[in-house]
């Protein structure tokens, strides 16, 4: 079977077409085109169609199914430049915002020592762990991002690292509860982190296309919405307690990172329906 970059170059020659030209007709670059002929990329599934028209060619002649499906599997999850371009700014708002969280974790330790008992350090070395995976899986995906080539794997391996650093976080302030609370804590908090990590990794990186995981999915970041909210409000009304303008911003990135992973998982099972169909 000919692969999917050959039979384009093939294609394109018996049109009589340069790569130039090709290119000028997609609105994209000389560089893609030739990408596309060597194997290293793949063009998104509606730039395909366009090809096969201009090069007067079907479809499946052009591309197999199973080729069709690395398509979607092997580019970028979001593609569109604006989209992508939100996503960069908001991954490298995260990094910056947690960074400042560790550094001023760093700094105010000396000045409270002699009131932090060994279960406040403790919770503290959880969360600046916590912080430290946050920021290593957002550095992975902005450069990924940047780069273009934040394909469903890289993506997952973010948001799994997401849900990850969300239960090591829960996991470090259940040091000061009662048995009761723990038990509490566990069941409204870290099993749904812990599930979502499962779900992310078997849907984004191992590629399970079951839709009962981006329904998961949907569920683990739309509850963690609520819960952040839900916190901050007691916070404010019960506990008499004004947000700062670190956790103001913590509070926004979080809602917004949870926003973003319900609108990756539905990217990318458009992306995997459209591929089917096609195929």
């Amino acid at each position: 079977m000919v692969e999917f970059g050959e039979q384009l170059r093939r294609a394109r020659e018996e049109k009589g077409m340069t790569q130039q030209s090709l290119a000028e007709q997609l609105y994209v670059t000389r560089q893609a085109v030739s990408r596309w002929e060597c194997g290293d990329r793949y063009p998104d599934l509606l730039t395909t169609k366009k090809i096969s028209q201009i090069l007067e060619m079907s479809l499946d002649d052009l591309l197999s199914g199973k080729e069709m499906e690395k398509v979607v599997e092997r580019n970028p999850v979001i593609e569109k430049k604006s989209v992508n371009n939100i996503m960069i700014a908001l991954y490298a708002f995260v990094i910056i915002s947690f960074f400042i969280t560790i550094v001023d974790i760093i700094i105010r330790f000396p000045l409270q020592s002699e009131m932090i008992d060994y279960n406040d350090i403790q919770a503290i070395v959880i969360n600046v762990l916590a912080l430290l995976i946050q920021i290593v899986s957002f550095a992975y995906g902005f450069v990924n991002a940047i780069r273009g080539m934040l394909s469903p794997k890289r993506m997952g391996a973010v948001i799994t690292a997401f849900f990850a650093a969300t239960c090591i976080t829960e996991t470090g302030n259940m040091v000061i509860y009662s048995n009761v609370q723990i038990v509490l804590w566990w069941i409204v908090l870290i099993i749904p982190n812990i599930v979502g990590a499962v779900a992310t990794f078997a849907y984004f990186v191992l590629g399970k296309k079951s839709k009962i995981y981006s329904i998961i999915i949907y569920l683990v970041a739309i509850w963690g919405m609520f819960r952040i909210i839900y916190s901050n409000y007691n916070l404010i009304v019960h506990a008499n307690q004004y947000l700062s303008m670190n956790s103001t911003v913590r509070l926004v990135l979080e809602i917004a990172i949870h926003c973003l992973v319900i609108y990756q998982t539905y990217v990318l099972w458009i992306k995997r329906q459209n591929a089917t169909d096609i195929s």
